[in-house]
């Protein structure tokens, strides 16, 4: 009896550093640094089948939008916090501090859009998070300055809005591979009920990072 619990017990050690192990080998590392600040380009688009239907009042603010600026001002394991200034045209603008857990995929303040480093085609972005999303491919795309790895992947969502109802919605991402850092988002939403189209595109205009990419 003494040696068959002795078994059981080995086995059950065995598999929990397995499991472990099978954490620890997932790990996700932040590619970017304190200080590291990215500026972006905000644009939205909107479509109605409805000739009563109004524009939402965030889609007509997004384009008043001058720039929308990320810097990173803390990083700490897996957590990177972020400073996030949302500047308009009309020279107001808006800050907050938010956070972003690379490896859970939580976030706060914001800015959800930076990813762990060095990620490749398959790999699950967040391991210890509930989203399930895998990176699709591992590109090269034009920079100006040369070319860089790109890190492509999807996610897709559904909700149910007050004011417009039942929603889906569709984000097609492209994250720089080396900083895990949003250089591209095109987010598509489809509103049902309202007969309504909406897409929101980000796009990295500037960087003290790396050269920004030329996109096509």
């Amino acid at each position: 009896m003494i040696k068959k619990l002795s078994i059981v017990t080995i086995l059950l050690v065995l598999l929990c550093f397995t499991i472990v192990g099978g954490a620890w080998a997932q790990t996700r590392v932040p590619g970017v640094v304190q200080g590291s600040v990215f500026t972006f380009d905000v644009t939205s688009f909107w479509s109605s089948s409805d000739q009563s239907a109004t524009i939402p009042e965030n889609l007509l603010d997004i384009n008043k939008t001058e720039f929308y600026r990320v810097t990173i001002t803390e990083v700490s394991g897996a957590e990177i916090t972020t400073q996030n200034t949302w500047h308009f045209t009309n020279g107001t603008e808006t800050s907050t501090i938010g956070t972003v857990n690379v490896e859970a995929g939580g976030s706060s303040g914001g800015f959800w859009a930076i990813v762990a480093a060095n990620l490749r085609a398959n790999d699950l972005v967040h391991p210890f998070g509930q989203d399930a999303i895998t990176v699709n491919e591992t590109i090269i795309r034009a920079y100006s300055g040369g070319e860089r790895e790109t890190n492509h992947f999807t996610v897709n969502y559904q909700g149910d809005d007050e004011t417009y109802g039942y929603y889906t919605e569709e984000g097609d991402c492209y994250f720089d591979r080396e900083t895990g850092m949003l250089v591209e988002l095109y987010d598509k939403g489809s509103f049902v009920s309202a007969n309504m189209e909406s897409a929101v595109l980000w796009k990295i205009e500037e960087s003290n990072v790396w050269v920004v990419p030329e996109f096509p």
